[in-house]
């Protein structure tokens, strides 16, 4: 169980940094529209969304390492501490509000990883 647990937790940074590594290269690319075939050749021309996918591959990799040993009804809740981490570190690197509704909402999540994780 330590050891899906590590993965998991590892898997949890990794998501978070392709998120913002998405979001980075997409900042710079500028707005995209699924109707514009052309704004999305834009953004996988970046190399910065592209290496935020890449990233996304790897944490999937290890995912498939961590389904092989973990029930998906314990693992999976416990990957939503990804969300945890992007609404806390969203204001530092982005600059985005922070309320005392989207902190309420991230400590139910926080609520909710810790009891699915005591399941094990």
């Amino acid at each position: 169980m330590l050891k899906s647990l590590m993965l998991i937790m590892f898997t949890v940074v990794l998501n978070t940094f392709g998120q913002f590594t998405v979001k980075t290269g997409i900042n710079r690319v500028g707005p995209v529209e699924l109707s514009n075939f052309h704004s999305i050749v834009k953004a996988f021309s970046s190399w910065i969304v592209l290496g935020g996918f890449a990233i996304y591959f790897v944490s999937s990799l290890i995912w498939l390492n961590i389904l092989s040993r973990a029930e998906l009804s314990w693992a999976f809740p416990i990957l939503s501490l990804s969300y945890v981490l992007t609404v806390l570190l969203s204001p530092v690197f982005f600059h985005e509000s922070f309320s005392a509704q989207r902190l309420a909402g991230t400590l139910v999540i926080c609520l909710g990883v810790f009891l699915v994780g005591r399941t094990y």
